[in-house]
């Protein structure tokens, strides 16, 4: 495996991906524990994978199974994306992947229903 090249702004190079284009990560440098008691405050419900650094944030304080909708959060690089993990996003932390992008089911719905009246 070639070395990790890091510049200035915190990404890293990791290699080429099966279609030869580059592939980058920004580690966080925030432990699990960290991202519990921060979750925690929130009073956000989630689910740990620990093996894969991966974080389950649901959607719904009370959910109904556990595959009720919720974010995948890597709590190790930032990368969040749906459940069902086909497309991932970059935060820079789990303080900017809640600020920023977190929204609960009932935020969602409103916001649609703005758009369906053409308010957004």
């Amino acid at each position: 495996m070639p070395a990790i090249k890091e510049n200035n702004s915190g990404w890293e190079y990791t290699g080429r991906n099966s279609k030869g284009k580059p592939k980058f990560r920004r580690p966080t440098n925030q432990t699990l524990d960290y991202v519990k008691s921060y979750l925690d405050e929130l009073d956000v419900v989630y689910l740990v994978r620990e093996a894969a650094t991966l974080i389950f944030i649901y959607k719904d304080k009370d959910p109904v199974s556990m595959y009720s909708p919720r974010y995948a959060y890597y709590y190790s690089t930032g990368r969040w994306g749906s459940d069902r993990r086909n497309k991932h996003y970059h935060s820079k932390g789990i303080e900017d992947f809640m600020e920023n992008y977190y929204t609960t089911s009932e935020e969602a719905r409103a916001r649609w229903a703005d758009k369906s009246k053409g308010e957004d």
